[in-house]
């Protein structure tokens, strides 16, 4: 899946096709209520400038992450019909690195469905072999 300039995303030979997401988002009960919205914003905004049919927005507070096997669930469930996930940050899944390149590979693999954020930070490797979230 590559982003183009024009802010469309192109799935192999299908330029044309709408990608339909989900979106998950999620704030510490003991920070800013407003996060919430303020998360579902940037994605409601991703989406709509990269042509993204939003489905559902899965939201949670809490200090950890709860609603990880839901959202698993509803991809599974979604018979192929989903194409990504999309986070305000990766940081809202899990600060796990290893567990979310682990679950970004699983998503992939198991569903054809990608994680993304709408802040564009991502999952990599450094040049030590460490893994990183920037």
């Amino acid at each position: 899946m590559v982003l183009t300039g024009q802010g469309n995303f192109i799935l192999g030979e299908e330029e044309n096709k709408i990608l339909a997401a989900v979106a998950y988002a999620r704030f510490n009960r003991y920070g800013d209520p407003h996060e919430l919205d303020q998360q579902a914003e940037r994605i409601c905004d991703y989406c709509q400038e990269n042509g993204i049919e939003l489905r559902v927005v899965l939201s949670e507070e809490a200090e950890r992450s709860m609603s990880c096997q839901i959202l698993e669930g509803i991809v599974q469930n979604s018979g192929g019909k989903l194409d990504m996930v999309v986070v305000a940050e990766m940081c809202n899944l899990s600060r796990d690195v290893g567990w979310l390149l682990l679950k970004q590979a699983e998503f992939e693999t198991q569903y054809g469905v990608t994680i993304v954020s709408a802040k564009g930070s991502q999952l990599s490797l450094d040049k030590h072999g460490g893994m990183t979230m920037a």
